[in-house]
């Protein structure tokens, strides 16, 4: 029988295009695209590699007798295009940008063949598992028009989205003797375990980080599966018998059954593929269908070398920890792992997320700049080589969200959303999300945020807390922010966590107390700037104008300087009467990272300076500024 084909599938990278139905793809799941953006990649893949105009893009989108803000409209359609691809602007895979005449889709593209509507459906296929079940190709989704398969593939899609049914890879238990250099190895398997299954987007993972504090007792599954919130957790043990490991593993449900366990010894170099075997092994044991490219990522290597492998894993472990030393020891492996491979894309997204972290969480000004630098150069150089690593996405979101980046929460919120999509789990991607949200004054998202990464890893996280404190904070709940600062004061030093807690107390007219706790701040060996500005707003509110001058004019002189620094010296000057001072700052504020304007409109400290002609200019912008980010972020 004679076959009608036509073109109206494209392939291009991990993405497919329904051209017919408009429909975009990636791994075989449907990426959510509205209408403009759908029409703009569509418009795109007709011409790949050809200039699209955006008059072309302007008569496609809006007829010409429909008044719309044009350029508005179509930068926010093709921002939303490279949302959806993971794409950038400045670096872009997809979407090129050509200045002031349009866009070129300059990525690879591959046209497949659909059968025509005369052509039967393709069959369910199926391969030789153990169990016999039946798996479906992500091809036939689109390809058969049997309905009842079709709501048997959404159905089995829609049970692995929830939560409830996640899954958490526990540290293999090492049974070596005490003394040997093999625990990393417990851990270091569960992770790549764990990475490698979130990779499928199939099955709702807890992070390592999560199950990290079970990894010394595990002898109740039931209550760890209740305390983590999961249905099946993978127990094990990897035990060194000379030069091979025998593993041992269960997958258990959280009412203890063993749904399925079996034992493998391999030998020290196949630690590798027995990862893939067991990753298999669990796919198959809950049931889920993978499409080929989703089965491809669940058995993809960044390197074949056993001994650069081993300095990833040991990296892995120490990164895990969030120490600052553990944090620095883990760069050193993960750079011994590129040394030994240069090609070795995972652990260079190593390096990346962990200088990325240490910029953000550890490292001062100028250094933080360096570590910054460092992390963004590495990430993309990372993508290079594998553009599906979900912590290099994460490593320049970061990055972005530092003076190095110019504290740029777009880019911040960007590359957050590519991270998830590679990798849903990730739950450190809602953390970098909620602390562009708060900076924008968007505290609602935020808290939002924060509630998706406790979904993620409902164990206790400092960072989230702090950035909760901030949250309330800025948003004027100073009663809250005051006690959840005092609650967290007793799990971590950091010195932000005095530093919001002494400008709560101001707020709620503890003056004395406010001064006390902030001038007791130091970062290291040195007084802390922020606290330090904080404090010369509350002298200058208090009336002692003379000590906030003083204390101005030290910060002034120093090498600190920041957004939070620059709102601070604002507000005391506008306490001080100096206006003109005051804007300039606040303007520096603004544009360097902290445009809030929720908490420019209601701090008191302000109150000076309302009806200042620059002030009521400056909140104007600031006002149609968060408009705009509120309006995006319902749109994402």
């Amino acid at each position: 029988m004679h076959t009608n084909v036509r073109p109206s599938f494209v392939r291009f990278g991990r993405f497919e295009l329904d051209q017919a139905a408009g429909e975009l793809y990636r791994d075989g799941r449907r990426v959510r695209l509205q209408e403009q953006p759908r029409q703009i990649l569509l418009a795109l893949l007709e011409r790949p590699g050809e200039l699209v105009t955006r008059e072309a893009l302007r008569e496609r989108l809006w007829k010409s007798d429909t008044f719309v803000d044009f350029e508005h409209g179509l930068n926010t359609a093709v921002k939303k295009v490279r949302q959806a691809l993971g794409d950038s602007a400045d670096t872009p895979q997809y979407v090129e940008t050509l200045a002031k005449r349009g866009y070129r889709f300059i990525g690879e593209v591959q046209s497949l063949e659909q059968p025509a509507a005369d052509t039967p459906p393709l069959a369910g296929l199926t391969t030789p598992e153990a169990s016999t079940r039946k798996r479906v190709s992500s091809r036939v989704l689109w390809w058969t028009s049997t309905a009842l398969l079709l709501a048997s593939v959404i159905a089995a899609t829609w049970l692995f989205r929830d939560r409830s049914d996640a899954l958490a890879v526990m540290p293999l238990r090492v049974l070596t003797q005490s003394g040997t250099d093999s625990e990393y190895l417990g851990i270091g398997i569960a992770d790549t375990i764990t990475t490698r299954l979130a990779n499928t987007r199939q099955i709702p993972l807890r992070p390592t980080s999560a199950v990290l504090r079970y990894k010394d007792g595990q002898s109740n599954p039931s209550q760890i599966a209740k305390s983590l919130g999961v249905r099946h957790l993978l127990l094990g043990t990897i035990q060194s018998t000379g030069d091979s490991y025998r593993v041992s593993v269960q997958l258990v449900q959280s009412n203890g059954v063993v749904v399925w366990g079996r034992t493998f010894d391999e030998p020290a170099t196949g630690l590798l593929q027995l990862q893939d075997r067991i990753a298999d092994e669990v796919v198959s044991a809950l049931g889920v269908a993978l499409s080929t490219p989703q089965r491809q990522q669940l058995h993809a290597h960044s390197t074949a070398n056993p001994i650069a492998y081993d300095n990833y894993l040991r990296g892995r472990v120490l990164m895990l920890n969030y120490t600052e030393a553990n944090m620095l020891a883990a760069i050193k492996y993960f750079e011994k792992a590129v040394t030994i491979d240069p090609n070795y894309a995972q652990a260079r997204a190593g390096i990346a997320i962990s200088c990325a972290w240490f910029s953000v969480r550890y490292a001062h000004e100028p250094d933080a700049f360096t570590w910054a630098k460092r992390a963004d150069t590495e990430a993309r150089a990372a993508l290079a080589q594998d553009e599906s690593l979900a912590d290099a996405q994460l490593a320049i979101a970061n990055a972005a969200g530092t003076g190095y980046g110019g504290f740029n929460w777009s880019i911040v919120l960007d590359r957050s959303t590519a991270a998830l999509a590679l990798n849903p789990s990730l739950d450190l991607a809602h953390e970098a999300r909620m602390r562009a949200y708060y900076h924008l004054g968007l505290f609602d998202r935020a808290r939002e945020e924060a509630r998706l990464a406790k979904q993620l890893n409902p164990t206790p996280n400092v960072e989230l807390s702090r950035l909760d404190v901030a949250a309330d904070l800025f948003s004027g709940r100073y009663q809250s922010a005051i006690d959840k600062a005092k609650a967290l004061a007793t799990r971590t030093d950091s010195p932000a966590v005095p530093h919001y807690l002494g400008l709560a107390l101001y707020y709620v007219g503890d003056g004395k107390g406010s001064r006390e706790t902030l001038a007791s701040i130091r970062r290291g060996e040195t007084l802390d700037a922020r606290a330090q500005a904080s404090l010369a707003s509350v002298e200058a509110a208090l009336g002692m104008h003379e000590q906030a001058r003083a204390r101005i004019a030290a910060i002034e002189r120093g090498p600190d300087m920041d957004h939070h620094i620059a709102y601070s010296l604002g507000a005391a000057m506008a306490q001080l009467g100096d206006a003109g001072a005051s804007l300039t700052w606040l303007e520096r504020a603004a544009a360097t990272g902290f445009p809030c304007y929720l908490w420019f409109e209601k701090d008191p400290m302000l109150d000076p300076i309302r009806r200042d002609p620059g002030f009521v200019r400056l909140l104007d912008r600031l006002r149609s500024a968060h408009t705009e980010a509120a309006n995006r972020a319902h749109s994402d």
